[in-house]
């Protein structure tokens, strides 16, 4: 089997701050690679807000297959902070919530998808509203389940005990056991996908 995985978002889907193994992703390929189900392409790119991500999911999609697989997780570059170094970069919720709306329905269309939540941030450190976060984490959850795609709720999944353990000293990205962590979520829903091809 010559399954295609591909990974698509901002940092976390890019694998930063993994300095062992470059990422989610990469660590998917590995199991892909070693049951020979297929292989992992990497198309996160770090800072991207969901303006740049809806545009992109668009060209990636028409080049797609109906059997390729897309692991979809939007980050919070869209969320404004203060203070903030780049205000005009961030997205209002109700933009966010169409360019997720547009990127998701344009994958999904042309792709199998899932979409992984945003995990928790550590918000003082950023000068973010715990709120605000949550409505942005909540708008992607809604849209991806109305649109019937497969959710792993890692946001949920975060602890306490688990946040030290899995994020990095930046408090804003998974670090190397943070992304294996990610990669053992994902390998359930995306072994149940790769068996339905």
């Amino acid at each position: 089997m010559n399954q295609r995985v591909f990974s698509f978002g901002a940092s976390t889907a890019q694998g930063y701050r993994d300095d062992e193994k470059g990422g989610f992703i990469f660590r998917l390929g590995e199991k892909l690679a070693d049951n020979n189900l297929g292989y992992a392409e990497n198309l996160g790119t770090g800072g991207h807000t969901s303006d740049q991500m809806a545009s992109r999911a668009e060209e990636i999609a028409e080049s797609r297959d109906l059997r390729d697989i897309a692991i979809v997780t939007l980050g919070i570059n869209d969320v404004a902070r203060s203070p903030d170094r780049a205000p005009d970069k961030r997205v209002p919720l109700n933009r966010h919530r169409d360019n997720v709306e547009r990127l998701l329905g344009a994958l999904h269309t042309h792709c199998r998808v899932i979409y992984f939540t945003q995990y928790p941030v550590n918000h003082a450190q950023h000068g973010l509203d715990p709120n605000l976060v949550r409505q942005y984490v909540d708008a992607g959850h809604e849209i991806a389940r109305s649109l019937g795609i497969t959710i792993v709720d890692v946001h949920s999944m975060i602890s306490e005990t688990r946040y030290a353990r899995f994020i990095h000293d930046d408090g804003m990205h998974f670090n190397a056991e943070g992304h294996a962590f990610i990669a053992e979520q994902l390998w359930g829903p995306l072994s149940v996908m790769i068996s339905h091809t």
